[in-house]
């Protein structure tokens, strides 16, 4: 499967021009972020509602297919507040940090990585072109993503190597989830009911919060501009089998 050669890392390397992004342009320009995490959010709603979760219910196991979606979403919520301490898009957000909170949040924003090389891997394993639309909305989404990392560990002073460093982890851990799937080629269904409940979880809890923090109308922008920007990508590419 040769594309996933180019659009697994091409997804990587968002997170790592996210953390570049803070380190070099946006610290202390959190409103960039939060938009940004509007049009993610509202790329991702849609993708997942419209596109994965179909998908997931037509896959071998039908609608017990469904179980993995809600296992998914409350998997993402007992890694950001079970195992890490939750974390918010923004440096300002992040005051009276430790290294140590630092390393903790890397570990939870690390298996979150790593699922999402999972879903990268089992979308385009699937015929037609989810695996475009789904890579599209991680490549969104991982942005915002890598300026959290970056952030976190700029607060937590370890500096722009140390912010810089903690995003290329998460790439790489993309990576290697990618890999994973493609290697051990785990069942489609349940992977992509995980990928449907991790995406609604991150949109919803993660992304939209963020830019309902930005007064006005901008924030209603943002999130429909991200949904503009499926049915385009949607429209490009259509749904075959």
């Amino acid at each position: 499967m040769p594309t996933i050669y180019w659009l697994a890392p091409l997804a990587s390397l968002s997170t790592l021009l996210g953390g570049w992004g803070v380190v070099r342009f946006l610290q202390g320009r959190a409103r960039f972020m939060r938009l940004l995490s509007g049009v993610a959010a509202g790329y991702l709603l849609s993708v997942t509602l419209v596109r994965i979760v179909p998908e997931c219910l037509e896959a071998k196991g039908g609608e017990s297919n469904a179980l993995w979606v809600l296992g998914g979403y409350l998997l993402v919520h007992v890694l950001e507040h079970g195992i890490t301490l939750h974390f918010h898009y923004g440096e300002e957000t992040h005051t009276g940090g430790s290294p140590l909170s630092g390393v903790m949040a890397l570990v939870g924003l690390s298996l979150h990585s790593l699922m999402d090389g999972v879903a990268i891997a089992a979308a385009l394993s699937i015929q037609g072109n989810l695996g475009l639309l789904v890579t599209l909305g991680i490549l969104f989404h991982r942005i915002p993503e890598g300026g959290t990392i970056a952030s976190i560990f700029l607060v937590d002073g370890f500096g722009n190597r140390g912010a810089l460093l903690a995003s290329g982890t998460l790439a790489l851990a993309a990576l290697v989830g990618a890999a994973g799937q493609t290697v051990l080629s785990l069942p489609i269904g349940p992977i992509l009911g995980l990928t449907a409940g991790l995406t609604l979880y991150v949109a919803s809890s993660d992304l939209l919060p963020e830019v309902q923090k930005v007064p006005g109308l901008q924030s209603t922008v943002a999130l429909l501009s991200g949904v503009g920007v499926f049915l385009i990508s949607a429209r490009l590419l259509p749904h075959t089998h």
